[in-house]
């Protein structure tokens, strides 16, 4: 993301676009040629979204422009001017979403603002904006039911069945998704990063599980004494090197009971436990019960 400052009015001509009815849930695929403009001075009575998938585009954030590139999600409040172009440079392809948040979204809604009104978050995460992706595909497939104005052949199988309350009861759980992922991004992106000597202690251990390690052996792996070794791990990821790598095996040893048939004693020799009895305890300590039993509700859900 990119901030430069507006071009003159003057030099950059623009249309007044209609606004979307305040209550109507709508959103769109579009793609847009150099050029394309929209210029709401008194913004809308709805939220917008807006993911960039290709080329770019300017939006006005307050005294400057915001320039949105693939990845880049744009949210606009109520009430704020809504002033975007498609950049001079390519086709400008993108997801829209107008619509009534949920009162309850206010609790954990908590994006950066480039400007009062005027949010942008950035996937950089591949995976979370893949999902990102897949979730304004669900908020457009409701909404064409939802507004009641698309011609019935154009609606996918299987949902076109559904009442338009239904289906805006649905596209509103894929905003909302869209926007937990927007928030799970950019708390992430403030973390500041692992230590890279801790982050190699857990992808040393992660890589064989079956291979308990003590804090002697990694700290020599990392040129650290044990004891640094020890208080910069804690430090850095708020626990004990011995308890995040037992969390490592038994979250391992719960993935193979739920999708092997391996019986449970070698299960226990493959994550690194010498002792099934053993074994057996810390993992009922930490899942509240025993690896038979967990195996069976996986498998046989109530």
């Amino acid at each position: 993301m990119l901030l430069h400052n507006p071009v003159d009015a003057d030099e950059s001509p623009v249309v007044y676009t209609e606004l979307p009815s305040p209550d109507l849930l709508s959103a769109g695929r579009f793609d847009e040629k150099p050029g394309f403009t929209v210029y709401r001075e008194r913004g809308a009575r709805n939220w917008m979204l807006s993911l960039t998938i290709s080329g770019t585009a300017d939006f006005r954030a307050g005294e400057s422009t915001a320039v949105a590139q693939p990845g880049d999600l744009v949210l606009i409040a109520p009430g704020t001017v809504q002033h975007y172009a498609a950049s001079d440079s390519a086709v400008w392809g993108y997801w829209w979403a107008h619509f009534q948040p949920r009162p309850a979204w206010y609790t954990w809604w908590r994006l950066p603002q480039l400007a009062p009104g005027f949010s942008l978050t950035r996937f950089g995460n591949p995976d979370r904006l893949r999902e990102a992706v897949a979730a304004f595909e669900r908020v457009h497939r409701y909404a064409m039911v939802a507004t009641l104005d698309t011609p019935q052949g154009r609606v996918p199988v299987g949902v076109r069945e559904l009442s338009g309350a239904l289906a805006s009861e649905l596209a509103l759980n894929a905003i909302e998704e869209l926007l937990l992922l927007a928030v799970v991004e950019h708390e992430l992106q403030q973390r500041p990063a692992l230590d890279p000597r801790v982050q190699q202690v857990l992808g040393t251990i992660a890589a064989d599980l079956a291979r308990p390690m003590s804090v002697g052996a990694l700290a020599r792996i990392v040129s650290l004494s044990p004891s640094r070794l020890a208080h910069l791990f804690r430090q850095e990821v708020g626990d004990s090197i011995v308890n995040v790598a037992l969390a490592m095996r038994l979250r391992k040893a719960a993935s193979l009971l739920e999708f092997t048939d391996r019986p449970v004693g070698r299960i226990a020799t493959d994550i690194g436990f010498s002792s099934p009895y053993y074994f057996s305890r810390q993992f009922r300590e930490r899942f509240g019960v025993s690896p038979t039993m967990f195996r069976q509700q996986a498998r046989h859900p109530a």
